[in-house]
């Protein structure tokens, strides 16, 4: 998987210039791989980064760090997707989603009745995120839907702060 190195915007394998920025994306590209990599439909090119990424145990490389856009981009990118099957190693990918989700809720608090279901509904962006953090703490997945019980989430956002350790 590739990703801007400007904007963190993910790529399709053989893209030369970001969709969301227009940034031209450097690189070598081995004979035939843009040919195999269209031919690779979504599931398989995602089970094979899946399988790549729990072999290595750095992934900052495939992996760069995004600020606070970024980071916003990726979560709402990836916002259904509750399997947690690729590992995320970039806490400030929740973090950064994290203060954009307290941002919401503090405007919300305005609106009277319908902010506190507004805030909770927010909630829910993130715990897609947490589950990609935790299958890279190698921690049980399912701990994320606790972000959605209001003294319970501690553990989860607890669990944040950790490295894996190898």
């Amino acid at each position: 998987m590739k990703f801007c190195p400007n904007c963190g915007h993910q790529l399709e394998p053989d893209a030369q210039f970001c969709p969301a920025c227009g940034t031209q994306i450097a690189g070598e590209r081995q004979p035939g791989q843009a040919n195999q990599n269209r031919a690779q439909k979504k599931g398989t090119a995602h089970a094979q980064y899946t399988q790549t990424a729990s072999q290595e145990p750095n992934h900052t490389e495939e992996q760069p760090q995004l600020g606070f856009v970024g980071s916003i981009q990726y979560i709402m990118q990836h916002v259904f997707e509750f399997n947690g099957d690729v590992p995320e190693s970039r806490k400030s990918v929740f973090w950064w989603g994290y203060l954009g989700v307290l941002l919401l809720n503090l405007a919300f608090v305005a609106i009277p009745y319908l902010g506190t279901i507004l805030c909770w509904a927010t909630d829910i962006l993130l715990i897609s995120a947490n589950m990609r953090r935790l299958a890279y703490l190698k921690k049980n997945t399912g701990l994320s839907w606790l972000l959605m019980v209001p003294v319970v989430s501690l553990y989860p956002l607890v669990l944040m702060f950790l490295d894996r350790k190898d």
